[in-house]
């Protein structure tokens, strides 16, 4: 604060935002600067301030001096309050935006779960750092695309459409659905989760019957089921930092890498996951996923330890995170050392089906006995180490219902091919992850 001192010699005086002090005839008058005029602090009179420096007794030159400096400080306070003025308007956008995209396919037994997912979600987040965007569909309901957001303290939701009968298995249906939130709800970076049924990159139905010869894999609308490479080739490259699955046996090699153009890591589980899922974690750890850097590793610890309070057969489960990024270093490594023409003993393997047969085996406990040699298996692992960067998983998994012991849990699993499914060693030669590694030798 500045003063100037009176032929009293009091002090009197002081700079605010909008009031300057001027000694005229050694007295101090506060002024606001604004269309040219000078205004006493008691308001009753006013004078312009070429007025106000006659009356000092200034020279001509002194007052001319005075005059440019007053219209200066009338320029500089007019631009201060105009940027005041916009900072009251227009809040300070938030520095990052991230938008998740929740998908729910439910036009089908799991739609009784629905719901609870979506009140969780929209009680866990903060409404911080982006945009909540979830698109369900229903069985009898029809298909909604809404976004959840918070005004004043409040909770809401708009319905951005809704349409009576989609199939939200069509891949032409979730490209589009794509397409349009990534155009209404621009952002840095991209999320999304994915809730329904799926069997990882098996075709529909081969999970119960192995020897069929139906289409589908991901993603269940009645009698409808999206194929795991539709999905992929559905997603353009690039758009998603993360692929959260709630879904069952997607934690493949052969999903993480026909994904791995798609998102930079992939949440995901190597057996089934049980009911009610990530419903609880939702509400807990949901803004985990807004971080600038999202917190998988939070999030996923979070939904692990869920599970693995419980007792009896519902502590049941395997959750990973997937890097991509490794993944191509992964399979270079593979066509380079492995000769997958080897013969393994399939019983051996660690396995994560409830099935008198097996389809999803541990990724490194099956290579590793392929290699044999203990410094290609340290090798093995530590590239496999690279492209997992959390897992978790309970010693057992329901036990009582053909369940398994977990003794091996790599993050990853993979099929075997094996003579008696033909169909499915014919359906998993069109994969990305064969034409990478089993063209070999």
């Amino acid at each position: 604060m500045s003063t100037c001192k009176n032929t009293d010699g009091n002090n009197s005086g002081e700079h605010t935002l909008c009031d300057t002090y001027r000694c005229v005839n050694r007295k101090i008058y506060p002024v606001h600067l604004l269309y040219g005029f000078v205004f006493r602090r008691d308001g009753n009179t006013r004078f312009t301030i070429a007025n106000a420096l006659k009356q000092s007794g200034e020279s001509v030159y002194a007052r001319r001096r005075m005059r440019y400096k007053c219209f200066a400080c009338m320029i500089y306070l007019f631009f201060l309050s105009s940027c005041v003025r916009e900072y009251i308007e227009k809040p300070e956008e938030p520095d990052f935006k991230r938008t998740v995209f929740v998908y729910i396919g439910c036009d089908n037994n799991l739609r009784g779960e629905a719901d609870g997912k979506v009140e969780s979600l929209k009680k866990g987040w903060n409404g911080k750092n982006g945009y909540l965007i979830i698109y369900r569909d229903l069985y009898g309901t029809g298909a909604v695309l809404e976004e959840v957001y918070v005004e004043n303290g409040i909770k809401k939701t708009k319905e951005i459409y809704a349409h009576e009968d989609e199939n939200s298995a069509s891949p032409e249906v979730f490209a589009g659905i794509l397409r349009d939130v990534a155009d209404m709800y621009p952002a840095d970076s991209y999320g999304m989760i994915l809730f329904s049924h799926a069997s990882g990159w098996l075709p529909e139905a081969t999970l119960s019957s192995p020897r069929s010869m139906p289409t589908r894999s991901l993603v269940q609308d009645g009698a409808n089921w999206m194929s795991m490479t539709d999905f992929a080739a559905a997603i353009p490259d690039s758009l998603f930092e993360f692929i959260l699955f709630e879904a069952c046996f997607m934690a493949g090699i052969e999903v993480a890498y026909e994904l791995r153009n798609k998102a930079e890591y992939i949440v995901a589980s190597s057996a089934e996951i049980l009911s009610p899922g990530f419903q609880g974690v939702y509400e807990l750890s949901v803004n985990a996923l807004f971080e600038p850097k999202a917190n998988l590793e939070k999030f996923t610890k979070d939904a692990y330890e869920e599970v693995d309070t419980k007792s009896g057969e519902l502590r049941s489960a395997t959750l990973s995170i997937i890097r991509t990024d490794g993944l191509n270093a992964l399979s270079d490594w593979l066509r380079e050392n492995v000769s997958v023409n080897k013969s393994v003993d399939i019983g051996d393997v660690q396995h994560f089906d409830r099935y008198s047969y097996h389809l999803f085996f541990d990724f490194e406990d099956y290579f590793s006995r392929i290699l044999k040699d203990a410094g290609k298996q340290a090798e093995l692992m530590r590239m496999v180490d690279n492209c997992v960067i959390y897992k978790a998983a309970t010693p057992e998994f329901i036990p009582s219902s053909l369940g398994f012991k977990i003794e091996k849990h790599s993050g990853l699993t993979t099929y075997i091919r094996q003579d008696e499914y033909p169909y499915l060693d014919a359906r998993y030669e069109e994969l990305e992850w064969f034409k990478s590694i089993y063209v070999i030798n």
